[in-house]
């Protein structure tokens, strides 16, 4: 596979907890390689906003339907094809990573056609501060 970063030089620092927000990357990667064509190129890009910063991971996989999309974040949830038969995994690695970004007061999502591939964005709010959320 061809890993391929694509950040600005500019792209800002975030208060995340660096473990659990890489573990998500580290999954997003992962899956973006288990389920790409050998040879294919997987793209982490950064891109900042105004009040956001994004982080997206996209493939040359088999991508999804949109229904199975809307049950992608479902805990134990695998999409059912013979490529995800043939590759191990339990169904968790996008539920915790919902869990974890969520946890920054962010989102993440997925964007995907199939035989075209897929995009899962992380969508981070620039201004998040954890101890603002503490009662």
């Amino acid at each position: 596979h061809n890993l391929v970063a694509d950040f600005p030089a500019d792209f800002p620092l975030a208060y995340i907890d660096v473990v659990r927000m890489r573990q998500v990357i580290d999954n997003l990667i992962s899956n973006a390689v288990k389920y790409s064509p050998d040879g294919g190129e997987v793209r982490v890009e950064g891109i900042v906003m105004d009040q956001e910063l994004i982080v997206s991971v996209s493939d040359q996989g088999v991508g999804m339907t949109e229904q199975e999309q809307e049950n992608l974040f479902q805990r134990f949830y695998r999409v059912d094809n013979v490529l995800s038969r043939k590759t191990e995994g339990t169904g968790l690695g996008l539920y915790l990573s919902r869990a974890i970004v969520e946890a920054h007061g962010g989102t993440i999502g997925v964007s995907s056609s199939p035989n075209r591939g897929s995009t899962f964005s992380i969508i981070l709010p620039r201004d998040y501060n954890p101890t603002s959320h503490i009662n």
